[in-house]
C-alpha cells in the first residue's frame, strides 16, 4: 500500500469535474496548518515510506507532525488507488507510542480510559446522570434481558450539554416500543480514543472488558447514537463481536427501519437544516469491507423533519469537523480552526440549524459556532426525531 502512493498530490486538494457542480476533497489539516508537505497525505506517506526503508527514525518531532491530523481519511477518498491512509497513520502512531514518542496530552486520557472506564477522567457513576432526568425506567443490561443494548458512549453520557442525545434517543425508543437496556455506570469506553492515538494496549484492554460484558449479558444487537462508538464497534471490534454473533447499528438505521416498516409519518418542523457527515459513519466506516457508510439514512430522516440545504462538501467529500484522531485533545486550537472553517461552509447555505449524528462532532462544531459568533444552532438528529415523532 505504501508503494502505491505516486506523490500526485490529489490528497492535498482534488477536484472532480465530472460532477455537476464539481466535487472536491481537501485535507483540512493542510488547510489550517503551515501547508507544508508533512501535514497532508502525500507528505505523511513519504515519511512512513522512508521509515519503512530505514531512511528515517521515529522521533518526538515526527510525532508532533503525525498527530496534527484528525484521521478523517479524506486523503484516501481522493486517492486513485485502493488506499486506507488512516489505517497506516494509526499503525505509525502505535509504533510512536511503543517507542515512547506518543503525545503527552493523550497519556492521561488513555490512562483514564482504562482505569476509570472513560477518557474524561471522571467517576463512571456520572454516566447515569442522564438516566435520572427521564420520567420512565430503563432496563439494566447487567441484570435484565432486552432485545437491544443501547451503547451510549462516554461523550454523550458525561458531557452535560450533550446528554440531550441519550435522553432523546431513549424517548424515541420508548415511543417506537423498542425493547432496550443500558449498562449505565458499568458501561466501558469503546476505546476509540486509544485506537486513534496509538495506545493499542489500552484499546485492547477495554475491548476485552466490553467483550466480557457483552458475552455475559447475552446481547445480540447493539445500538449507538455515537459515530465514534459505531465505527469502533462495527469495524475495530469485528473480530470480537463476530464470535458473539452481535449486530451493530446506528440509531438512525434502527429508527429508519422501524418507521418504514410501520409506515409511521414524521411531523415536518418547518426548519431549514444543513447536514454534517461524521467521518466515523462515513469515510472511515466505508473503508471496511462489508460496512456501508451512512450517508442516505440520516438524510432520509432529516428530510422528513426539515428542509435540507446541502453544503459544498458532503458525503464522501465532506470536510471533517476537526475533532477526531486525538486532535481536539492534542492540538485544540487546530481542531477549533478546522471546525470554524466547517461552520463558514454551513453558514453559506443560509440554513437555521446544523445537524449531525455524532456527539463528538456536536461538541467541536458547537465550540466553533460559539467562537465564530454564528447564528447557527447545533442540533443532533435525535432531537428533531423526538420532536417529530407522534
Amino acid at each position: 500500500m505504501l508503494l502505491q502512493c505516486i506523490g500526485c498530490g490529489d490528497c492535498r486538494e482534488a477536484t472532480d469535474y465530472t460532477e455537476d457542480p464539481p466535487k472536491w476533497g481537501v485535507c483540512v489539516a493542510r488547510e489550517n496548518t503551515s501547508g507544508f508537505e508533512p501535514f497532508f497525505g502525500r507528505g505523511k506517506m513519504q515519511i512512513i515510506r522512508s521509515l519503512w526503508q530505514g531512511k528515517l527514525e521515529l522521533s518526538k518531532d515526527m510525532a508532533e507532525v503525525i498527530y496534527q491530523c484528525p484521521t478523517c481519511n479524506a486523503c484516501a477518498e481522493a486517492c486513485a488507488y485502493d488506499m486506507d491512509n488512516v489505517m497506516i497513520y494509526e499503525a505509525l502512531r502505535a509504533e510512536l507510542v511503543d517507542a515512547g514518542y506518543g503525545l503527552e496530552a493523550h497519556v492521561p486520557m488513555n490512562k483514564a480510559m482504562v482505569e476509570l472506564l472513560n477518557p474524561y477522567q471522571r467517576d463512571n457513576k456520572q454516566k447515569t446522570a442522564w438516566i435520572e432526568k427521564l420520567d420512565f425506567k430503563i432496563k439494566d443490561a447487567s441484570t435484565e434481558q432486552a432485545e437491544y443494548l443501547y451503547f451510549v458512549g462516554c461523550t454523550a453520557a458525561l458531557t452535560p450539554e450533550i446528554q440531550t442525545v441519550p435522553i432523546n434517543t431513549a424517548k424515541i425508543f420508548r415511543k417506537l416500543g423498542v425493547d432496550f437496556s443500558v449498562f449505565g455506570e458499568k458501561e466501558v469506553c469503546c476505546g476509540s480514543v486509544g485506537k486513534r492515538t496509538g495506545d493499542l494496549t489500552g484499546f485492547n484492554t477495554v475491548a476485552i472488558k466490553n467483550y466480557e460484558l457483552f458475552k455475559k449479558s447475552g446481547v445480540k444487537k447493539i445500538i449507538t447514537s455515537c459515530a465514534g462508538c459505531y465505527r469502533t464497534l462495527k469495524t475495530d471490534y469485528s473480530d470480537y463481536l463476530e464470535d458473539l454473533g452481535i449486530e451493530v447499528l446506528h440509531t438512525v438505521e434502527l429508527v429508519r427501519n422501524i418507521l418504514n416498516e410501520r409506515n409511521i409519518q414524521l411531523k415536518h418542523l418547518g426548519l431549514t437544516a444543513t447536514y454534517h457527515d461524521p467521518c466515523h459513519t462515513g469515510r472511515n466506516s466505508g473503508m471496511k469491507e462489508g460496512v456501508n457508510p451512512l450517508y442516505e439514512e440520516p438524510r432520509e430522516l432529516l428530510s422528513k423533519t426539515a428542509d435540507i440545504i446541502e453544503m459544498k462538501t458532503i458525503k464522501q467529500n465532506a470536510k471533517c469537523c476537526g475533532a477526531g484522531g486525538g486532535l481536539k485533545k492534542g492540538f485544540p486550537d487546530l481542531a477549533l480552526e478546522i471546525s470554524k472553517s466547517r461552520i463558514l461552509e454551513a453558514e453559506e447555505t443560509g440554513a437555521e440549524i446544523l445537524v449531525s449524528i455524532c456527539p463528538f462532532c456536536y461538541r467541536n462544531l458547537f465550540d466553533a459556532i460559539k467562537a465564530s459568533n454564528s447564528s447557527l444552532k447545533m442540533v443532533d438528529l435525535t432531537e428533531l426525531l423526538d420532536q417529530a415523532l407522534p
